[in-house]
Parts: structure tokens; C-alpha cells; sequence
């Protein structure tokens, strides 16, 4: 069976990025929670997609520009149903201690407007992740791969995912293998919908893992697992725990 990979929590039944997101996707079944990196601007590391504010909070403003105790001060759930009122922007060690109670994996995608502010998140990150002990078990992506592979440089052994969109370039598995091993990667993120049969058999028959994104339809997380990918993501945890629930009574 796939990984069963939470994007941002279980974000179309939680407000995302939330704890009460990331909590609700676990005891759904999901095995993986990934979830956006981002420093305030007093270096905290927290949990954010994107570097303004204001969608998914109370607030405003750019997230590198507010210092924790501000940022934390958010409502970041009453957005999304007044029922999540109080959800705050998450700290990176509340989601390794909500990680380590329910035994589960993480996903970190390193965010940053520009690629030194990336690579240094990204160097930090798996410097943390080693200091942990998860280096074995949790990962790292990202759109700048370069910025990937420097923390890989800087921290052997760190697990890499870098991802990709279609645009970038044509999709097979010679390039998927190709860009994985530039920067010694094991696993490659991809967009589910330009992804074949047979580019996933090949790029895993190199020893790539082929994680496939952001599959929420049930007809495309069905065809995703009937295809092998090594990992299924999307923003409803129940639809992809079923497909593991099934897998079981098969």
C-alpha cells in the first residue's frame, strides 16, 4: 500500500496547517502529515504555506517580518468555521510532538522567496531532523532542489523529495530519474495529473519512490494506487485512509 500523506492536515475538513488539522488526518489513518516550513522574523520556525498572513489568519502581514509572539497571537482557524476558533499558526516542535505521539511521518517543505533563504532553512531543517533522531524516517521537499541538495551536503543522510510540476519540463522517467540524482534524492513529488503507468514503473524500477500530489478525487487516488506510486497525497485524509482500508480487506 501507499504512504497515506496528509496535505497540510486534513485540510477540507480543518482549516490547514493547523494542529487540530494535522491531529484530525492521523486519526483518520493517515501515516504522513506534510506541512509548510516558514522563519518568523525572529528566526521561530512554524508552520505556513504561504508568507503572508491573511489567508488563513485574523492577521496580516508578512510571516519573516512578525516575530513569534505576534504570529502566535493569530486566530488561524475561526477562517475556516467559527468552530476552529483559537487555532494558532503551529510552532515546528508542536508538530514533532504531535508526530511523536501518534508514531508518525513527516513531510516538510522547505519554503522561501529566494534560494539562499531557502538552502538555509533547508540545512537548518535537516540539522534538526538529525539532532532529533528522524532522519531515517522523515523528509524533506521542496520546488528548489538545489536548495535540497545543499542540505544533503550538509547533513548526510537526509531523506530528499524534491517537487515537480509538468511545466518544468517533460515528464518521464529518464528526467525523473535524472533529477533525483542530481541531488541524491530517493523519492520525487509529483503533480498526479501528468504522471503514466509506465513513467512510475520505471522511475521506481530505478529505486526513485514516486510520490504522486494532490490526488483528492477517488477516481484519481484509485488510479494512483492501481499504478504502484510509493506515496498518495492530498487534502482529504478519509478518502485516502479508505483506500488503505480497503487495501486490507482485499
Amino acid at each position: 500500500m501507499p504512504i497515506i500523506i496528509a496535505h497540510r492536515g486534513h485540510s477540507v475538513g480543518a482549516p490547514e496547517q493547523t494542529l487540530a488539522a494535522f491531529r484530525i488526518a492521523l486519526e483518520l489513518g493517515a501515516t504522513m502529515l506534510e506541512a509548510d516550513v516558514r522563519r518568523t522574523a525572529d528566526g521561530a520556525l512554524v508552520l505556513l504555506h504561504d508568507r503572508a498572513v491573511d489567508r488563513t489568519t485574523d492577521g496580516s502581514g508578512l510571516i519573516d517580518e512578525l516575530p513569534l509572539e505576534v504570529a502566535r497571537a493569530l486566530d488561524a482557524g475561526g477562517w475556516f468555521d467559527p468552530a476552529f476558533a483559537g487555532q494558532r499558526i503551529p510552532t515546528l516542535d508542536e508538530l514533532f510532538d504531535l508526530a511523536e505521539r501518534y508514531d508518525a511521518d513527516l513531510c516538510l517543505e522547505v519554503k522561501g522567496e529566494q534560494h539562499d533563504q531557502t538552502a538555509g532553512l533547508a540545512i537548518e531543517l535537516a540539522t534538526v531532523l538529525r539532532d532529533r533522531g528522524r532522519l531515517d524516517r522523515d523528509v524533506l521537499a521542496s520546488f528548489d532542489h538545489a536548495a535540497l541538495g545543499k542540505a544533503r551536503v550538509a547533513v548526510p543522510g537526509a531523506r530528499l523529495a524534491p517537487d515537480r510540476l509538468p511545466e518544468r519540463g517533460p515528464t518521464s522517467a529518464e528526467a525523473l530519474i535524472a533529477q533525483a540524482h542530481a541531488i541524491d534524492a530517493q523519492i520525487i513529488q509529483h503533480h498526479f495529473a501528468d504522471l503514466d503507468a509506465e513513467t512510475v514503473a520505471q522511475t521506481q524500477a530505478a529505486g526513485i519512490e514516486v510520490w504522486a500530489w494532490p490526488a483528492n478525487e477517488q477516481v484519481d487516488i484509485e488510479r494512483m494506487a492501481a499504478w504502484g506510486v510509493a506515496g498518495i497525497m492530498g487534502d482529504d485524509a478519509a478518502a485516502l485512509a479508505q483506500l488503505a482500508s480497503d487495501g486490507r480487506r482485499d
